[in-house]
């Protein structure tokens, strides 16, 4: 299981940077989601992504950023997404950054990314992780604020947390 986290840690790590998302790339077929994990409720108070990192006690918990903070933060063949804390600072901050990935923060220092960020994660009833994307269910995309409850899945390490989320709720930015 460590392996699986160092394999996401290190994808997500390795594939920092602006770069032009190419026209041509084949979108993945979509993850199907069980009804009551997309909710229009408000999932009250949340912590922001270093809060959660940082202070969380609890095994449950909501917490509230933007999905980005890398060029692609949706794996293309996996229910799996990054959340990035509102610290850091993305392409559309920088005055005049011609980068076509408004939600990266590829000029941020790496290791400030890896600890603002967590990997947001959907689960079957078995415990596996869903097939397809997360890219444009529900309306997700890169740059929205959601908020995500879930539970800190065990192999979460200091360096790569995972959330099993329960229920995403998608804010209006």
């Amino acid at each position: 299981m460590k392996t699986t986290i160092s394999f996401i840690t290190f994808y997500l790590l390795f594939s920092l940077g602006c770069s032009d998302r190419s026209k041509s790339e084949k979108r993945s077929p979509q993850a199907t989601l069980p009804s009551e994990v997309i909710t229009q409720a408000n999932l009250g108070p949340s912590l922001s992504v270093s809060e959660a990192r940082n202070h969380s006690t609890s095994r449950e918990i909501v917490v509230e950023g933007f999905i980005g903070g890398m060029k692609k933060p949706f794996s293309q063949s996996r229910a799996i997404f990054v959340l990035g804390d509102d610290s850091l600072e993305t392409c559309d901050e920088i005055p005049e950054d011609p980068c076509p990935t408004p939600w990266d923060a590829c000029c941020e220092d790496p290791k400030k990314i890896t600890s603002s960020t967590i990997s947001i994660q959907v689960l079957d009833n078995n415990g596996s992780l869903l097939s397809g994307t997360l890219e444009g269910v529900a309306g997700m995309e890169a740059g929205k604020r959601i908020k995500v409850k879930g539970i800190i899945d065990e192999k979460s390490t200091s360096h790569a947390m995972l959330l099993n989320a329960q229920v995403l709720q998608l804010q209006n930015n």
